[in-house]
This record gives C-alpha cells, sequence and structure tokens, in this order.
C-alpha cells in the first residue's frame, strides 16, 4: 500500500471537499439555481464536479509520481468512502431525511449524484492509466533499454 499516495490523496480530497462546497453553497444556490431552476442547477453544479475531481486527480497523480494501478483502485476506494461518509453522515447529523438525501441519486430524472461518486472512484484509474501524470513516457517502437540508452548519450 502507497501511504503517501494515500496521505496526499486525502489531503487532495479535503481541498476538493472545499471547492464543492463553494460550487453548492454558492454557485448552486445563487448562481444556478435562481437563473435555471432546481435540477438544471444540480446538473450544471455536478457536470463541473465531475470536471474538476478529475483535474484533482490529474494534480495527484503529478505531484506523487510512484503508483501502480493498485494505489490508484485503493485511492479511488479511500476517496469514495470518505464522499459516502461526509454526505451521508453530515447530511444524519444535521436532520436532513433520507428521503431528500437520495432525490439526487434519482438518475430517471435527470440528476447526477450516482455520476459524480463514479467520478471519485474513477478518477485516479483513469488520469493514472490514460494521461500517466508524473511518469516518464517511452517512445513507441523503443524498448525502454533504448530509450535510456538514447537519452543517456550511449550509442
Amino acid at each position: 500500500m502507497n501511504a503517501h499516495l494515500l496521505s496526499t490523496a486525502l489531503r487532495v480530497w479535503l481541498m476538493e471537499t472545499l471547492v464543492s462546497g463553494f460550487n453548492f453553497f454558492v454557485l448552486m444556490g445563487f448562481i444556478y439555481e435562481p437563473a435555471w431552476g432546481t435540477l438544471v442547477a444540480h446538473q450544471v453544479g455536478m457536470t463541473a464536479r465531475i470536471v474538476y475531481i478529475f483535474v484533482f486527480a490529474y494534480l495527484l497523480l503529478r505531484y506523487v509520481r510512484e503508483y501502480e494501478t493498485r494505489d490508484l483502485v485503493h485511492v479511488g476506494l479511500l476517496w469514495l468512502g470518505l464522499e459516502l461518509l461526509f454526505e451521508w453522515g453530515g447530511s444524519l447529523l444535521i436532520g436532513r431525511p433520507v428521503e431528500e438525501i437520495l432525490i439526487g441519486w434519482n438518475i430517471f430524472v435527470g440528476y447526477m449524484w450516482p455520476y459524480v461518486l463514479f467520478a471519485y472512484f474513477l478518477s485516479n484509474i483513469v488520469v493514472g492509466l490514460v494521461l500517466r501524470p508524473g511518469k516518464k513516457r517511452v517512445d513507441r517502437g523503443r524498448t525502454v533499454r533504448q530509450v535510456m540508452l538514447l537519452h543517456s548519450g550511449v550509442p
């Protein structure tokens, strides 16, 4: 288990949570909802949230360069678990009824909360395996040894 990646991922998740608070309380509550209504405000806010979750994943993996695929799965599970704990625990703690919490889960009427949860789980996996931030790229058609020799100046 990559302790450095997980501890950094926890701090990144906390920063993302602050951005999400601004997104929810300020942008969705005061700008999008009065202009477009509750459902469209939710859709715009959650789409933005999915995008910046992937941005945070990119920045995390660019900073912590040493990771393997299983580490990316661990980060996804960490972020998903923290988010579910935060949303359900916080909502129940303030006395929000379960029926009200579940409204955002209804994808059949256009709500997007399950997609946001998928983004928490998959963002690091997708970014880490596709974009590979912080990892050195190997030229196509050359072996790792050939690339290393090329960069070292040895013929």
